[in-house]
């Protein structure tokens, strides 16, 4: 095994380096459009180059596509302010991106917490909230 990490073998390649240069320049465009986006669109979308002053934006699905159509035009002053020049956008959409996925989140209580529930419970008069509870109970019982 070499002990040379990539960017020593990028700066002995020339063709290496410039490829490598490139790929971050893509990068940091991609990441400075995401930012300009509302969260949840940015995780569906790949901005992946700017030609011809026409920024070309990928998208997972036509929702997004359509979505980013038509906020699209409107982020590109800011864009350029960020030093990403483009007059216009294209949006396509990718059917092979796959964005990332969340972890699920899971909440458990303790033994404690779930003897307080119970008791908390058996204790309120109002049955809506005491329906609640009882469901809060047996969902996390079960698991």
């Amino acid at each position: 095994m070499s002990s040379f990490s990539f960017r020593d073998i990028a700066r002995r390649d020339s063709r290496l380096s410039q490829l490598a240069s490139e790929a971050r320049a893509l990068m940091a465009l991609d990441t400075a459009f995401r930012r300009l986006l509302p969260a949840p669109l940015a995780d569906y979308c790949r901005a992946v180059r700017i030609r011809d002053g026409e920024l070309v934006v990928y998208a997972d699905n036509g929702v997004v596509a359509a979505r980013l159509k038509l906020i699209g035009p409107g982020l590109l002053p800011a864009l350029t302010e960020h030093g990403y020049p483009a007059s216009r956008i294209r949006v396509k959409v990718d059917i092979r991106f796959k964005p990332p996925v969340k972890p699920v989140k899971t909440l458990a209580l303790s033994p404690a917490a779930l003897e307080s529930i119970e008791q908390a419970a058996t204790s309120v008069a109002n049955p809506l909230v005491k329906g609640a509870l009882a469901r809060l109970l047996a969902h996390h019982r079960r698991g």
